[in-house]
């Protein structure tokens, strides 16, 4: 059935092979008040840290994990609250929302895609079975692009169609839906990946099960999560923005593992890659690539400025895995992670 999808797609050049169905379950809520039941846009105004009681007549969400109503704050971002909740988890208030969450919006910009892309592709085909391979939230494809080199045969799940034009371009196949209600073919993949995604899910346990049934006997789910819960609510000031609405849950280490128990998942191999180099020493490249080497290059360069950002990018990224992989586990970190269903060989 896998393959008789792969081959419809590369017959129809939309490769549009399913669009979004009407969803029949509605995502749990794990509020205290109302829940919009998808993610908010974050605008850009003042932040605040705090760590405080909250006031006892406004309405707190509850943690998934533990289903605990946190009522400590540990950071203020354009009014919205981060709970730090007694299991490790800092998450979105969400009863503070008030615009509707949008679950196909994209936060990042390409390049925090498409730079790693080759280096997370040797990761995986390191540390992966090699086979059938889908990304849950492909986007524009940039790391199925990557793993299809490394032997891989490649479909995303992505339901925002706005990809479609990239997509067609790459020549990946694509399926227009939510992981939770697809209808790809159970356990038929290898490995079903994805990036940076359990921080968005409403339920992450269950787009886990979901993701779990994709696997075939012998498959794993490989993914980045990042650990920006359980730290100093200074590295949070040194970060800038996290994210708050859009990012639901913020895990420390401890949750992390947690969360994997609940999931009924083994890890399998993971690899730490601490944040504080790409944290601190991105600062200090803004900065300089601000004043001396944007500068520099546009006077010898119509397309200067263009060229000192994608140096700038460069760097960051060298400085997010390359040597976060080096530093201590301390500060906010990013893992690439493999793990299993106890029933996989």
């Amino acid at each position: 059935e896998f393959r008789r999808v792969l081959f419809r797609s590369r017959m129809n050049p939309a490769i549009q092979l399913r669009y979004p169905r009407a969803v029949s379950h509605q995502p749990p809520r794990f509020l205290a008040a109302r829940h919009s039941g998808d993610i908010v846009s974050i605008l850009g105004k003042r932040r605040e840290m705090a760590i405080q009681a909250a006031p006892p007549n406004v309405a707190r969400s509850k943690c998934f994990l533990c289903g605990e109503a946190s009522e400590q704050v540990v950071w203020k971002e354009d009014s919205i609250e981060g709970l730090l909740c007694g299991c490790g988890m800092v998450y979105t208030n969400q009863s503070a929302l008030v615009e509707p969450l949008d679950l196909t919006r994209e936060f990042h910009p390409d390049y925090f895609y498409s730079l790693p892309a080759e280096f997370k592709a040797a990761w995986v085909a390191r540390n992966c079975p090699r086979g059938r391979l889908v990304e849950v939230g492909c986007g524009p494809g940039f790391f199925l692009a990557a793993a299809r080199s490394r032997g891989y045969e490649v479909i995303g799940l992505e339901p925002n169609l706005a990809y479609d034009g990239r997509l067609r371009q790459l020549g990946i196949p694509i399926v227009h839906e939510f992981v939770e209600d697809n209808s790809l073919p159970r356990h038929s993949f290898d490995v079903v990946y994805h990036c940076d995604l359990l921080v968005h899910f409403p339920d992450p346990i269950r787009s886990l099960a979901a993701m779990c049934d994709l696997l075939s006997p012998t498959g794993v789910l490989c993914f980045e999560v990042g650990l920006l819960g359980g730290i100093s609510p200074s590295w949070y000031t040194l970060v800038g923005k996290i994210g708050l609405g859009q990012h639901l849950w913020l895990y420390s280490d401890r949750a992390f593992r947690n969360l994997m128990r609940k999931a009924g998942l083994e890890i399998v191999r993971i690899q730490y890659f601490g944040l504080a180099p790409q944290v601190i020493g991105g600062k200090i490249l803004g900065v300089l690539n601000k004043r001396l080497l944007g500068p520099a290059l546009q006077t010898i360069s119509r397309d200067g400025a263009e060229r000192a950002m994608r140096s700038n990018q460069s760097c960051v990224n060298f400085l997010r895995y390359r040597a976060g992989a080096l530093v201590p586990h301390i500060g906010p970190q990013t893992l690439l992670v493999v793990a299993k269903p106890p029933n996989v060989q």
